[in-house]
């Protein structure tokens, strides 16, 4: 169970690393916020998340391969 446990923490850690997932997470908290918080409609709220995610892309870019 404890390396199960550490395997997963370890995957978990790794994904977290990665600006993508910073990324798509940004875009989920703009799209629920704007959607439940300020009442937008879906695709509003979409436009904003994804305009959210791409200032986040610019600001924090991945790091070349």
């Amino acid at each position: 169970m404890k390396q199960q446990t550490k395997v997963a923490l370890e995957f978990i850690a790794a994904r977290l690393s990665e600006p993508s997932t910073w990324q798509g997470i940004f875009f989920l908290i703009a799209l629920t916020g704007s959607r439940f918080g300020a009442g937008l409609d879906w695709g509003q709220a979409a436009g904003l998340g994804g305009i959210a995610s791409a200032a986040l892309k610019i600001i924090f870019p991945d790091p070349a391969k």
